[in-house]
């Protein structure tokens, strides 16, 4: 499973330098489209020569492995369609255009709710029946397609996972995009500085957004861990939204003391509030 983890941290690697690549929208889409491709051509030659020593890994790598590469390439595909067909026009005529991409993705959401809510939940009780290749049955609308690289390389669920993965993020650029266009004259960024940073390491504070995320304290749990880390990023100024799935992968690729950072809170806390005590 490290090998795995390994190809999708060079991904993550690898797409943090989008911006350095061209100005041009377009042509950062093309690059991290192929820096998909490639992460996903070296998951399944590994797959396919070595497998998995067990369901549970097997369960894992379609659950959420190769959803990490497969839901960004879909993102990368769509937001390269959107930018492709986007014309300059006028602000009413782009948010029309851009309102009909959430119209679709809110459609197909709702359509998939019960598999949504599976996936943002967390549940695991299908996981055999949604995540074995021994299980798989193809959908009828993914026959033939040359999305699938090859049977022995998708489960149903994977598929259904990466898609749900990449509506979030698209929808969370589309939003601000058309902030953009309501706000064209605003320093998108003027709003959200703080005089607060984090002066800590980033995946300490991904431990504690994590915490959060999973005790569904902030809004009774209705929002997505990517919203999630940008409200901390506008808050200390760190930059987690765009490395909050690879923090999540380091975490738990860890053998021992996954949650080291927030034990160390804890023994603080206690220490302190102790010698208050004396």
């Amino acid at each position: 499973m490290e090998t795995y983890l390994k190809i999708i941290l060079d991904l993550e690697t690898q797409l943090s330098g989008i911006k350095d690549v061209s100005e041009n929208v377009t042509d950062q889409m093309e690059f991290a489209i192929g820096q998909c491709k490639v992460a996903l051509e070296k998951l399944r030659k590994r797959v396919l020569e070595k497998g998995f020593p067990d369901r549970q890994s097997e369960i894992r790598f379609f659950k959420e492995v190769k959803p990490a590469a497969y839901g960004k390439l879909m993102f990368y595909q769509l937001v390269f369609d959107i930018e492709c067909k986007r014309k300059k026009a006028d602000i009413s005529v782009n948010k029309r255009y851009l309102q009909k991409y959430l119209y679709k993705i809110n459609e197909y959401m709702e359509e998939h709710h019960v598999k949504v809510q599976y996936y943002r939940c967390g549940f695991k009780h299908l996981d055999e029946q949604y995540f074995l290749r021994e299980n798989s049955e193809i959908p009828l609308e993914l026959k033939n397609s040359h999305q699938l690289l090859d049977e022995e390389f998708f489960t149903w669920h994977d598929h259904t996972f990466s898609m749900i993965m990449a509506n979030e993020m698209l929808s969370d650029y589309i939003h601000k995009e058309l902030e953009k266009l309501e706000n064209p004259e605003k320093d998108m960024d003027a709003g959200l500085k703080s005089k607060y940073r984090w002066t800590g390491k980033k995946i300490d504070i991904g431990e504690i957004v994590y915490a959060f995320y999973y005790a569904k304290v902030i809004n009774s749990g209705n929002i997505t861990i990517k919203e999630l880390a940008e409200v901390f990023d506008q808050m200390l100024g760190t930059d987690l939204a765009k490395d909050i799935y690879r923090l999540h992968l380091e975490i738990r690729q860890r053998k021992i003391d996954r949650t080291k950072f927030l034990d160390l809170l804890r023994s603080i806390l206690r220490q302190r509030l102790d010698e208050e005590d004396e």
